[in-house]
């Protein structure tokens, strides 16, 4: 297969194309996979160094506040400007891989919970 079929296979989101070369399906979780780590690593540093500077005082829930209104905001202008892009999401394994991801990798945001939960 010729090398713009792949590419054209991986970059055709909303559609199921890349399953037919394993190298598009590669390609496309690529695609996927790099966004996802970025976006939640950056999101999850920016509110850690918030908290540290105790931009929003000494309680946790205006940090879990602020890291949940960041996600949202995230996902929900991705979902406006690329909506081909998310609508893979739920449908194929390169969009979970994105949803894993994301959320994965924003570890402080799940030990935020944990310690607010615990708190009591």
């Amino acid at each position: 297969m010729k090398l713009i079929h792949i590419f054209q296979r991986a970059t055709d989101f909303g559609t199921f194309r890349s399953r037919d070369n394993f190298f598009s399906f590669a390609l496309k979780c690529l695609f996927y996979i790099i966004p996802a780590i970025i976006l939640g690593d950056y999101t999850d540093r920016t509110v850690k160094n918030s908290k540290t500077k105790r931009v929003l005082g000494n309680d946790t829930i205006y940090y879990i506040l602020l890291q949940t209104f960041i996600i949202i905001s995230t996902l929900y202008l991705i979902l406006l400007f690329l909506s081909g892009y998310t609508s893979e999401f739920q449908l194929s394994l390169a969009g979970g891989f994105f949803i894993v991801l994301y959320f994965g990798i924003q570890t402080n945001y799940m030990d935020m919970i944990k310690d607010y939960t615990i708190e009591d």
